[in-house]
C-alpha cells in the first residue's frame, strides 16, 4: 500500500500574503448590540502587508448618544447629524469587504454588532472568516512583556505608526500594525497561512490531522462539498466560492465546531459537486440537505415546514398556518416568521389595528373571527397583500407615542420590535409571491466569477421562484443566445412550484438576493416581474409615522 501524502502547510490554506484582510473598527452607543447601535464605521483593507484601500463613515444611530460615550469618542449628536442610518451604510460596508475575513481587536465586540444590525435590516451576512487580534496577542506577548493587551498598549509595544483614540479608523490603522507584529511573531513557528492564523492559539484535533489526507484532491472551484461515511451516507454538506481552501479549513486548529469536530472522525471520503457559480451551489446544498438530513447539518433540515399568519376566506379570522396557500379565494398570509410564537402577537396587532383595540380578545385564543371581521376584511387584505401597511403602522405609532409619553419604555420596545417582526414578513410575502407568479425569467448581472477572456456575465433563470439554471457568457458574446438556451432548460422546475414558493422559500430568498445585487438586468420574462417596494416596509417608514404624532414632521 502507498503512502498517502503528507499536506504541506501551503495544501492546508490560503498563504497569508495572498490573503485579503479586512481590518475593522465600531464606535458604538453602549455595549449591547440587541440594544446599542453603530455610530462610526472605520476600516482598512490589507494584503500582504500594503493597505489596498480604506472605508470610514459616520452612522447615524437614531438616538441621542450617552455623554460618557461622546466624552469617550468625541463622537456628538451634533457629528453624526445628517449621517447616513445603518440600513444605508452596512450594505456598502459589507461591499468594500467582499470575500475578504474580518480582523478586530476583542473581534466579539464588532462582529456582534456588525451581525446584529444585519439581521435588523434583513442584509445577507455571509460569517465571513474573523481574526481576533486581542487573542493571538494574548498567545503571543506574554504579561511579562506587556502590562496588559489592550489596543494601545499593544500599539505602543510594537511601534504602531497611529496612536489609538477611540476613532474607528484610527484604532483600525493601529490595528493594521498590531496584526503585522503578530505576524512577524509568529512566522518562525511555522504560522504561514490564514488557517494557520485563525487557529494560532489553539492546536487541531488527533482526529483532523489524522483525516486530512481527504482534502488533498478537491478542486478550487465554486460548488457542494459532502463529508461522508464508510457506508457512504452524507454526514455534512457545505458550500463554498472555493472547495479546495473551504474544505481544508475543516483539518486546521482554526475549526472549532462541536458538530464538526464529532462528525469528522466518522468521515471516511469527501465528495464535491462542481458549480458553474456560488449560486447554484447555495440552491444545491440547500436541496441536498432538505433530502438527505445530515445529522450535522442543522439549518434547511426541513424547508417545507414553515410558520405564516393567514386571513382565511370568507368569516374565517387570522390564524396560524404550517402551509401556504393560493390567494385566488380571497385569503392571504404573511411571513415565514422566524418563530412559531411571532403568530399570536402578530394577529393581536393586526386585529386591533384594523378592527379596534381590544378587538383581538373577541378573536378568541384559537383565532376566530371576532362578528365584525366581515366586513374588514380588505382592510385586512390591504394590510397583508396589497403593500399598505400604513393603517397598521399608525396604529402602531400612537401607542408607541402613549407609551413613551408615559414612561413606558420597556412597553414601548415591545411593540416597535413586533411592529418590526409585522414588516419583516409581509416584506418577505410580499417579494415570494411576485417572484413564484412569474413562469420564466432569465436575468444577467456582472459576474464575480473568471470567464473565458475575462469578466462577463452570469445568467440565471428561474421558474416559479424555483432555481431553473445558470451559465456563465464573456463579455464580448451576445448573452440573448445563452438566455434562449437556457429557457429550454428547467422545464420540470414549473411542475413543483407552490404559491408564495411555499417548501422552497430558503431558495427563493437566495434568488431574490442575487436579482436585487447591482447591475442586474433582466434578459427573458414569460409573465410579469417587478420587484415589490421595500420601502413601505421599512422600519425607517415606522419611524417616521412614530415622528408625526409628536408633530415634528409635517403630514
Amino acid at each position: 500500500m502507498s503512502a498517502r501524502r503528507q499536506l504541506s502547510f501551503d495544501d492546508l490554506g490560503t498563504p497569508l500574503a495572498e490573503a485579503t484582510l479586512v481590518v475593522v473598527d465600531l464606535e458604538t452607543t453602549g455595549t449591547d448590540p440587541a440594544g446599542d447601535a453603530i455610530t462610526e464605521i472605520g476600516a482598512v483593507k490589507v494584503r500582504g502587508g500594503e493597505v489596498l484601500g480604506e472605508f470610514r463613515s459616520f452612522v447615524d444611530p437614531e438616538r441621542p448618544i450617552p455623554a460618557y460615550i461622546a466624552s469617550l469618542t468625541g463622537i456628538t449628536d451634533a457629528s453624526v447629524a445628517g449621517a447616513p442610518s445603518i440600513r444605508t451604510v452596512l450594505p456598502m460596508f459589507l461591499d468594500f469587504v467582499g470575500d475578504a475575513a474580518l480582523v478586530a481587536h476583542n473581534a466579539r465586540f464588532d462582529i456582534s454588532f456588525l451581525s446584529t444590525q444585519a439581521a435588523a435590516c434583513e442584509i445577507a451576512w455571509t460569517k465571513p472568516r474573523v481574526l481576533d487580534t486581542l487573542t493571538l496577542a494574548r498567545a503571543v506577548f506574554r504579561r511579562d512583556e506587556v502590562r496588559d493587551h489592550k489596543l494601545s498598549t499593544l500599539a505602543a509595544h510594537v511601534g504602531a505608526s497611529i496612536t489609538p483614540d477611540h476613532r474607528a479608523l484610527s484604532d483600525a490603522r493601529a490595528t493594521v500594525d498590531v496584526l503585522h507584529a503578530i505576524i512577524e511573531r509568529l512566522g518562525p513557528t511555522g504560522a504561514s497561512t490564514l488557517e494557520d492564523l485563525s487557529g494560532a492559539h489553539r492546536r487541531a484535533s488527533p482526529a483532523q490531522l489524522r483525516k486530512k489526507h481527504l482534502a488533498a484532491q478537491i478542486p478550487a472551484v465554486p460548488g457542494v462539498y459532502r463529508f461522508l461515511d464508510a457506508q457512504g451516507a452524507v454526514l455534512y454538506v457545505g458550500t463554498s466560492r472555493n472547495l479546495r481552501s473551504r474544505v481544508r479549513t475543516y483539518f486546521t486548529a482554526a475549526e472549532t465546531r462541536r458538530k464538526v469536530l464529532d462528525m469528522l472522525p466518522r468521515a471516511e471520503s469527501i465528495g464535491v459537486i462542481e458549480c458553474a457559480t456560488p449560486t447554484e451551489a447555495r440552491v444545491r446544498e440547500l436541496r441536498i440537505i432538505a433530502q438527505e438530513k445530515p445529522p450535522s447539518n442543522r439549518h434547511g433540515l426541513t424547508p417545507d415546514k414553515a410558520h405564516w399568519l393567514r386571513l382565511g376566506s370568507d368569516s374565517q379570522g387570522l390564524r396560524a398556518a404550517r402551509l401556504a396557500r393560493s390567494e385566488a379565494d380571497g385569503s392571504a398570509q404573511i411571513g415565514p416568521l422566524t418563530s412559531r410564537h411571532d403568530v399570536e402577537p402578530l394577529r393581536g396587532l393586526l386585529t386591533d389595528a384594523i378592527l379596534g383595540r381590544g378587538a383581538s380578545l373577541e378573536a378568541g385564543a384559537r383565532g376566530g373571527a371576532p362578528a365584525s371581521l366581515h366586513s374588514h376584511r380588505g382592510r385586512l387584505r390591504r394590510a397583508m397583500v396589497d403593500d399598505d401597511p400604513r393603517e397598521v403602522l399608525d396604529h402602531v405609532a400612537a401607542r408607541l407615542r402613549a407609551h413613551v409619553d408615559a414612561g413606558r419604555y420597556e412597553d414601548a420596545e415591545k411593540l416597535r420590535k413586533l411592529a418590526l417582526t409585522y414588516l419583516s414578513a409581509a416584506h418577505r410575502a410580499s417579494r415570494l409571491r411576485a417572484l413564484a407568479a412569474v413562469p420564466l425569467l432569465i436575468a444577467a448581472r456582472p459576474s464575480t466569477e473568471a470567464v473565458i477572456g475575462g469578466r462577463g456575465w452570469e445568467l440565471l433563470a428561474v421558474r416559479h421562484g424555483r432555481y431553473s439554471g445558470t451559465t456563465l457568457v464573456p463579455a464580448h458574446k451576445d448573452p440573448l443566445p445563452f438566455a434562449r438556451s437556457l429557457a429550454l432548460t428547467g422545464t420540470g422546475e414549473a411542475e413543483l412550484a407552490a404559491p408564495l414558493c411555499q417548501g422552497y422559500h430558503q431558495e427563493a430568498e437566495i434568488i431574490l438576493g442575487w436579482l436585487e445585487s447591482e447591475g442586474m438586468r433582466t434578459v427573458l420574462v414569460d409573465g410579469t416581474w417587478q420587484v415589490p417596494a421595500r420601502a413601505r416596509f421599512d422600519q425607517e417608514h415606522l419611524a417616521r409615522r412614530f415622528a408625526r404624532t409628536g408633530g415634528q414632521e409635517a403630514a
